[in-house]
């Protein structure tokens, strides 16, 4: 089994070949050994010197001296595209996967693991020698929300709808809607794929309709790829169907938002505003306004109850009964008989 001296060699090399330029006089010695110290490889200039003899063997890199500076470049024509990562794209890239992680199912990662792995591989070979080592201790996510596991959908779903949209094609679909649990038949116009949290969706019309509809993946129970031409509705935009208020599952309306909020929610929303046009003014009693434009959905009054010690709804009124209400009903699950 390699040695971790050797395997943060090895890692070393890999990145000094791709400071390498193709074109130009190319790199001097000098700027390598500055690259790799700010990498944070702990290394001197003479074992710089050493690898980039060793290297010229295998690889067609060559020596142009310009007076004392030695400049390293590629021979002509040999340019090779060295895969790999840097240290900080591999720190990244383990957050990247630690968060996809948390939000889609495993059949959609297939894709990005050998370049997870890549970046994994990557952190493993910086030993103790090096100052940014044991990287693979100083890297976490952490879910903001409930981790829910995302749910299992079979890879060929998924085969079918790229393949479907790629192709402009329509599927036949047998779907189980949460609401009645009823398996149904579709004949659908797939228009794009929406992650919402840990749940895939697709934007669909069915049959010769022009309303948009949204089908969780995980819920198909069949998709059958057919020779149909999908059919997209007349000026249909995914984007501005999003931006209109889709996936906040409720009107799909902007409305004009007012709330006191206590100190400590004002201080999120100072960093992380609830829209562009957010405002907060401190209030007699220490609490804030906050005034926004929002869109009125389910996901508002998720937020809303989730911070329900710390907001008040003043309008519109709707939200504010609509809140009143759940919170009400909340409280008898738990009153005293």
């Amino acid at each position: 089994m390699p040695s971790n001296k050797n395997n943060a060699s090895i890692s070393r090399q890999w990145e000094v070949l791709k400071m390498i330029p193709s074109q130009g006089n190319g790199i001097s010695v000098s700027d390598i050994h500055s690259k790799l110290t700010a990498n944070g490889f702990d290394v001197t200039r003479r074992t710089v010197d050493r690898d980039l003899i060793d290297l010229s063997i295998p690889f067609p890199i060559y020596c142009n001296k310009e007076g004392n500076a030695q400049y390293w470049r590629w021979m002509e024509d040999k340019a090779s595209d060295i895969p790999g990562v840097s240290v900080a794209d591999a720190m990244m890239l383990q957050l990247v996967e630690g968060t996809l992680k948390t939000i889609l199912p495993d059949t959609m990662l297939q894709g990005l693991k050998d370049r997870f792995a890549l970046a994994k591989r990557k952190i493993d070979a910086l030993d103790g020698s090096n100052s940014k080592g044991l990287l693979a201790d100083k890297i976490a996510v952490v879910s903001p929300a409930l981790p829910l596991t995302p749910p299992t959908t079979p890879a060929e779903h998924y085969e079918a709808v790229q393949q479907a949209m790629t192709e402009g094609r329509q599927l036949t679909a047998v779907y189980t809607a949460i609401h009645d649990q009823v398996q149904k038949e579709y004949q659908i116009n797939p228009l794009g794929l929406v992650q919402r949290g840990h749940i895939t969706y697709l934007v669909a019309t069915v049959g010769d309709y022009s309303d948009q509809r949204l089908f969780a993946l995980h819920r198909f129970n069949a998709l059958t790829l057919t020779d149909t031409a999908i059919k997209i509705p007349d000026g249909f935009s995914l984007a501005q169907y999003i931006n209109a208020g889709a996936m906040q599952f409720g009107s799909g309306k902007a409305i004009q938002f007012v709330a006191r909020v206590n100190p400590h929610l004002a201080k999120i929303l100072y960093e992380a505003p609830l829209a562009e046009d957010m405002q907060l003014t401190p209030a007699a009693d220490g609490w804030f306004e906050l005034s926004a434009t929002v869109i009125d959905g389910w996901q508002l009054q998720w937020w809303i109850l989730s911070h329900s010690l710390a907001i008040q709804v003043l309008s519109p009124p709707e939200l504010r009964q609509a809140i009143v209400d759940k919170i009400r009903g909340a409280a008898a699950l738990y009153a005293e008989d």
